[in-house]
């Protein structure tokens, strides 16, 4: 499926984006409303795959509102009735701060925003299941970033998780082969780190970090 393909890529950017700003925190906000807009786009491609006349527009030309589409994507997949509740209020969210300058000051906790993110990636397999699947083991590093999302969600509940997490990450080398000369300018050097050891670690890291899951 080519534009399930497409969705993914679009998810992949918006984990690399966080993982981008996990130590400083400094792209929350865009992270934030690129998971609601990958949410929106999951569950419109959702519908067209199950009736390919779908369309996002009414007879009169006018589009239909998110909640209009998510109304039709709970009514033809009712196991989505639980995440849909958390992903309508994320998009009122979104709204009052991308589209009032009134709160462009409003803060978002870190587990906001890793909230946001796992709830796209369990939506997203809810939708497409093995599809999904599929398309997120194809693409680059998705599944080592998503095992991240998942273990920083987990750290919440279990503190434990966040040092071992972070022991991983400080054994990983930061290329596959030093180099003597040229430097790097990264505000937040650990961010710059962690890119680097999902970059380079493949598979192999990917499992290491899945086996603190359980």
């Amino acid at each position: 499926m080519t534009k399930l393909r497409h969705l993914v890529a679009e998810v992949d950017a918006a984990l690399d984006i966080y993982l981008a700003g996990r130590t400083g925190q400094q792209f929350n906000k865009v992270a934030f409303i690129l998971a609601d807009d990958c949410c929106e786009l999951a569950s419109k491609l959702y519908l067209i795959t199950r009736h390919p006349a779908w369309s996002d527009a009414r007879a009169n030309g006018s589009f239909k509102s998110f909640r209009n589409v998510t109304a039709e994507v709970r009514a033809a997949c009712p196991a989505s009735a639980n995440i849909l509740v958390r992903i309508e209020a994320r998009r009122d969210r979104r709204n009052g701060f991308f589209h009032s300058a009134h709160l462009l000051d409003l803060t978002l906790q870190p587990r906001d925003v890793k909230d946001a993110l796992s709830d796209l990636l369990t939506y997203g397999a809810l939708l497409f299941g093995s599809e999904w699947d599929e398309e997120v083991k194809g693409q680059g590093n998705l599944e080592t970033a998503a095992v991240i999302i998942q273990l920083d969600c987990k750290a919440h509940a279990d503190p434990s998780i966040g040092p071992k997490v972070a022991d991983i990450f400080a054994k990983r080398r930061r290329t596959e082969v030093q180099k003597a000369k040229g430097c790097e300018v990264t505000h937040h050097p650990d961010d710059h780190h962690l890119r680097l050891a999902v970059r380079n670690g493949g598979k192999e890291l990917r499992d290491i970090l899945q086996a603190l899951l359980g």
